[in-house]
C-alpha cells in the first residue's frame, strides 16, 4: 500500500501522510482551501476532502488528492456549504449527509459523481445532523 493515513491539520493547508513501511511520516501537497469539520472519503484511488469551515466561512468546495502524483484537484462545488458534514463513500459516489450551512443545520444529502463531476440531490434524513460519525455499510 502505497499510504494508509492521511492527516490534514487544523484550519492550516499542510497535509501528512503515514508511510507503514517505513513507520514515517511526511508532509504532502497543501490543500486548496484551509479546513476544519469536513468529510473524506477514499475512493478509485483518490482521497475527497468535502465541505468544512476556513475559520471565516463555510464551505461548498470539495478537492480531489491524488496519492501518487501528490496533488490536490478542485472539483465541482456543493450545491450548498457545509461544515460537520458526515461522507461516506457508495457505489462510487461520495455522499455528503447533513451538517451546517452556516444558517441553519442540514438534514439533506447530496451524492457527487467524481466521473460526472456533478451532484445529485438525495432523499433527505428526518432530522437535522451536525458533527456525527457516517459510514458506509
Amino acid at each position: 500500500m502505497f499510504w494508509s493515513l492521511l492527516v490534514a491539520f487544523h484550519l492550516f493547508h499542510s497535509v501528512e501522510r503515514y508511510d507503514p513501511s517505513k513507520d514515517a511520516w511526511e508532509m504532502v501537497a497543501p490543500m486548496a482551501d484551509k479546513r476544519i469539520n469536513f468529510g473524506v472519503g477514499v475512493m478509485l484511488g483518490f482521497v475527497f476532502v468535502v465541505g468544512g469551515h476556513n475559520g471565516v466561512s463555510h464551505l461548498s468546495s470539495i478537492e480531489r488528492y491524488d496519492p501518487h502524483q501528490n496533488q490536490w484537484t478542485a472539483c465541482r462545488p456543493m450545491n450548498e456549504p457545509r461544515t460537520g458534514v458526515g461522507s461516506a463513500i457508495v457505489d462510487n459516489y461520495v455522499y455528503v449527509v447533513g451538517g451546517h450551512s452556516g444558517s441553519s443545520y442540514l438534514n439533506t444529502v447530496q451524492r457527487y459523481d467524481p466521473i460526472s463531476d456533478s451532484w445529485l440531490d438525495s432523499s433527505g434524513m428526518m432530522y437535522c445532523r451536525c458533527n456525527f460519525g457516517l459510514t458506509a455499510l
